[in-house]
């Protein structure tokens, strides 16, 4: 749901010394947090080694202390929070984690021979947050005419602590700089804009300076809105950075000046940053590279990009190469793109960071380089679905390789990221790792760890699952396999919602769950209407109501004519005529053309929830669909009408016998023993949950 005020996160630091007591807040001894309200967590190194008997210091000033295990277990009121985790000899380490949920938080060890980077994806402070709706009317922007640097700031508040978190950190500044950064989208652009181009926007000079108070060391312009406000707002864009003292990379007046890599020294070593773009816009009277009298991005070439690599890597310890380009909202890299990273990475790049497609995709380990093959947004105002979804990468460098690389993941909630939690955290983590799968990589809740030392085999269970039974897995586990003759009786899928449960699953204090959905006013989340977790959804028709009672995503989900999805809802109350619905549209905007619907009978459930489903083939020609639960109104004075539902699902289901750390979901249609195998340690149950299909 949407939330307004821009709150700093709320953040714990936890300091790792050599004392064993452990200390309430009013410092008397205390055992461990029993009532899965408390911080759980365990602490070890890059190797999974344990750190024993260690002090913990909470932001308050507080301590704590781990056990001979590495446990630490302490009251922590508030919901899900960051907390950040330092040791002697070691890197410190900022995370989520969730009261009463276990949490490991690895840290690296050599600090001073080790060097800390995080990544961001895309990065823009224009058009709609301005103009909320982009419809003209500005009285619901996020920002103002003059914003501050601190109005700027507020924006990136949640994740502030997590872009501190490293040594450097680099984002993808997709904007050009103006003075006047917002365009009326209901009037003919001005002359300083790009005349052609499909989108252009841009940022006030305010968000430069922003970035370097949020945590931002670096920025790529390598990318195809850099030349959004054409040659006079390239110069100005290049000049606010250097003002700002923002090192850049990846765009320049000149092709020379664009290809010239932004070096950073940390700790002894040298960091050369290098950038290009594939999106060239030369189907344009003006494209947006920088080509014969001409600014612009870099324009990516397999020569040029294998001479600068090698060129930059002759003069500095680490380099990382980030390539825009792929398929808008593809989280599956093109080959092209997988091309010209393979030519950085064996021309020297110890990392390469891609991005273009607003989502995000997976990550993997390549010969000891690491491959991010699309970072999606960190601050962007994008209105369909799938952008929404998105993570923070670290990786600890050392000897100029990538020694342990991690994914955190966030949310955006009304353009706005947020670190987070539970399932939401799952569904990026499960990208992160799914979409590359290789052996370096394992689900680590609430992300993903990859590690240059291959990891211990996962631990496999066989589990039997009755037919007919649709079923989530726990953090941390995956299917492997299915047993004997029954594979073809076994679908896998991956929910396309993620936040259907309504559970509160960011760390910003000022949310309260149903991230992303919109609520009719007479619907609200409930604790009575919950069906696995703490609550549900709860809509209600007064016997005089005359309108519908909606509860739906605020933005349509993007699909692919011939999938196979399924829209499941757990009930556990309802009246007659409530109704579940996939709309489906021709485009992103504008109306659906048609709907598809199923009836919820009509009954109430105390001894569990009855799932509720559709299922459909997303038809020709459609590239987007809305799911909605319905509850009309009675049209009867003596009547009222109720439905209460929880863990809404969107699922696309893959290939029979397609498995793997991406899919979450499981449909039994014929009785099965599944070969579970599991990543992380920390969690027993390999369900989160099970349903009876109807």
């Amino acid at each position: 749901m949407k939330r307004w005020w821009l709150p700093l996160a709320a953040v714990f630091v936890v300091a790792l010394a050599a004392t064993v007591v452990v200390l309430t807040r009013s410092g008397e001894a205390s055992g461990p947090a029993e009532d899965g309200t408390g911080l759980v967590a365990r602490i070890v190194d890059e190797q999974g080694r344990r750190l024993a008997r260690t002090e913990v210091r909470l932001g308050t000033g507080e301590t704590l202390t781990t056990d001979d295990d590495g446990h630490v277990r302490a009251p922590l009121s508030g919901g899900a929070q960051l907390v950040t985790v330092t040791a002697e000899g070691h890197l410190p380490r900022t995370q989520a984690v969730a009261p009463g949920t276990p949490t490991e938080v690895r840290l690296t060890s050599d600090p001073e021979g080790t060097v800390s980077l995080r990544f961001g994806g895309d990065v823009m402070f224009g058009r709609r947050f301005y103009d909320y709706n982009d419809d003209g009317d500005r009285s619901d922007g996020l920002l103002r005419d003059g914003a501050s640097v601190a109005e700027h700031a507020a924006l990136l508040a949640e994740v502030r602590p997590l872009l501190e978190d490293a040594d450097v950190t680099v984002v993808n500044y997709e904007t050009p700089v103006a003075d006047q950064p917002w365009v009326d989208p209901t009037q003919p652009r001005p002359p300083s804009s790009h005349p052609t181009k499909d989108y252009v926007f841009a940022s006030a000079p305010a968000s430069a300076q922003a970035l370097v108070d949020s945590g931002v060391d670096v920025v790529s312009l390598g990318n195809d809105h850099v030349f959004d406000a054409l040659a006079g707002g390239l110069d100005q864009t290049l000049a606010t950075l250097d003002e700002a003292g923002l090192p850049h990379f990846g765009a320049g007046r000149t092709v020379g000046e664009a290809w010239t890599p932004a070096v950073i020294e940390r700790k002894g070593q040298r960091l050369a940053f290098l950038g290009c773009t594939t999106i060239t816009g030369t189907e344009h009277p003006i494209p947006y590279v920088a080509g014969e009298g001409q600014g612009g991005a870099a324009q990516c070439s397999t020569e040029r990009l294998q001479r600068e690599v090698r060129n930059a890597r002759a003069e500095a310890d680490v380099v990382v190469v980030m390539i825009h380009g792929g398929g808008e909202y593809e989280a599956r890299q093109t080959e092209h793109v997988r091309q010209l990273s393979a030519v950085a990475t064996a021309a020297g790049a110890a990392m390469v960071v891609d991005g273009h497609p607003h989502v995000v995709g997976g990550v993997r380990l390549e010969g000891g380089a690491l491959v991010a093959e699309t970072m999606g947004n960190l601050l962007f105002d994008q209105t369909v679905w799938p952008t929404f979804l998105s993570y923070l990468l670290r990786v600890d460098v050392r000897g100029g390789r990538p020694v342990q690389t991690t994914v955190d993941p966030t949310f955006n909630e009304g353009y706005l990221p947020r670190p987070t939690v539970g399932a939401l955290a799952d569904a990026a983590a499960r990208r992160a790792v799914g979409l590359t799968p290789g052996p370096s990589a394992h689900l680590q809740p609430p992300g993903a760890v990859f590690t240059a030392a291959e990891p211990p085999p996962a631990e496999t269970v066989e589990y039997d699952l009755d037919g007919g039974t649709v079923a989530r897995l726990a953090r941390g586990w995956w299917v492997q396999g299915v047993r004997g003759e029954a594979g073809s009786q076994v679908g896998m899928g991956e929910d396309l919602l993620w936040t259907g449960s309504f559970e509160d699953m960011d760390t910003d204090p000022q949310t309260d769950g149903a991230h992303g959905w919109s609520l009719s006013p007479t619907a609200q989340v409930t604790a009575a209407a919950a069906c696995s977790g703490a609550v549900g959804v709860e809509l209600s028709r007064s016997p005089v109501s005359t309108e519908d009672a909606i509860a739906t995503p605020e933005h349509r989900q993007l699909v692919t004519p011939g999938a196979q999805l399924s829209l499941l809802a757990d009930v556990r109350d309802a009246s007659e005529g409530a109704t579940l619905e996939l709309r489906w549209y021709p485009d992103t905007k504008g109306g659906s053309t048609s709907t598809t619907t199923v009836s919820v009978p009509a009954g109430s459930y105390d001894e569990g929830c009855r799932q509720v489903r559709i299922d459909a083939t997303v038809p020709e020609g459609i590239v987007a669909v809305q799911p909605m639960v319905r509850l009309p109104p009675t049209l009867d004075v003596q009547f009222a009408a109720h439905l209460a539902v929880d863990d809404v699902q969107l699922v696309q289901w893959t290939a029979p016998g397609e498995y793997g750390r991406r899919y979450p979901v499981v449909d039994i249609r014929a009785d099965a023993t599944l070969v579970l195998a599991r990543d992380s340690a920390l969690s027993d149950e390999p369900m989160a949950g099970t349903s009876a299909s109807p």
